[in-house]
């Protein structure tokens, strides 16, 4: 499992064709042993039917099972956001003033992540550890990226680098997500209306 994260980590910020395809399958690999590991079972897909109305609740099906899987593979929404960032944004930028401002910004979104993981952690609830691991290694892909460049005095990896600061920020969103979603604070309410007066007798 451990093996299947840092390869999908380093590949997220693989050269050429074939580093996105790893990506690709370790990520497609994560989600389906994550799912089977909680044992959640999908919503079921519509049977198959050669109509316009198969295919719209095809299309709804999708949208289903993205919102049914989110809290199973909260990794995911980092990954996705990394991707839709990255994917339009040309490589080289034209100064070197975003990868400045964003070597310093990305420490921030880093630091920003542990304090809420941490917060989490101290409600009694630990962050998933894939998300964990994802935000960490796109983070620190896109602040090495941004050093490189300031370094070589050369403008590129500017999509990278932005991809893995928006990630950084959906990410910090997710965890407290999963925070509110598994807060005790609720249970902890709950519990104490069912209390007895101390002045009622049993």
């Amino acid at each position: 499992m451990l093996l299947a994260a840092v390869s999908l980590a380093a590949a997220i910020v693989g050269a050429g064709v074939l580093g996105p395809l790893v990506a690709l399958g370790a990520l497609a690999w994560l989600v389906i042993f994550t799912l089977r590991r909680v044992g959640a079972d999908p919503p079921p897909f519509p049977p198959p039917q050669p109509t316009l109305a198969w295919a719209s609740a095809a299309l709804r099906y999708v949208g289903e099972f993205v919102a049914w899987a989110a809290p199973y593979v909260p990794f995911l929404a980092p990954t996705i956001v990394f991707v839709a960032v990255t994917w339009p944004l040309p490589s080289e930028s034209a100064t070197l003033a975003f990868q400045e401002q964003a070597s310093q910004i990305i420490p921030v979104v880093l630091i920003g992540y542990v304090i809420e993981a941490g917060a989490i952690r101290w409600r009694a609830r630990s962050v998933d550890w894939l998300l964990s691991l994802v935000t960490v290694a796109l983070l620190i892909a896109g602040e090495t990226y941004a050093l490189v460049a300031i370094a070589n005095d050369d403008p590129v990896h500017a999509d990278i680098v932005a991809g893995a600061m928006a990630a950084g920020v959906v990410a910090i969103l997710a965890a407290a997500a999963q925070g509110v979603g598994t807060s005790p604070q609720g249970q902890l309410g709950a519990e104490y209306e069912k209390r007895p007066d101390p002045g009622e007798t049993p």
